[in-house]
């Protein structure tokens, strides 16, 4: 029953990022495009996981692509930047794995 409810935020927390899944998640819900509150969250959620390891492919991609430029610091801050990236796209993907398999268990439990 309390999965309907949609809270109510105090001001200056309508542009939180929890604020924003909730009117997301509130218009697929009334669009017909989830079957719940909970999954339309989650798929709101899951969206845009997948939308920040696209960004950060496209980074990866310009770093790998780009030649030494013979600048030790500059060289090694790229390495640290491709490395970092690396390892945020595996994060992301472990995150996206979990949030999936929570948002598949909320449609069977709705």
């Amino acid at each position: 029953m309390s999965e309907g409810i949609v809270p109510l935020r105090r001001r200056g927390e309508e542009r939180s990022a929890l604020a924003r899944v909730d009117a997301v998640a509130v218009e697929m819900l009334a669009g017909g495009r989830a079957v719940s509150l909970r999954v339309a969250r989650a798929e709101v959620i899951l969206a845009d996981m997948r939308d920040q390891r696209d960004q950060l492919a496209v980074l990866l991609a310009d770093l790998r692509g780009r030649e030494l430029t013979g600048e030790v610091l500059i060289d090694e801050a790229n390495a640290s930047l491709i490395t970092a990236l690396d390892q945020g796209i595996v994060q992301i993907d472990l995150f996206v794995a979990q949030a999936r398999t929570y948002a598949d268990g909320a449609g069977q439990t709705r």
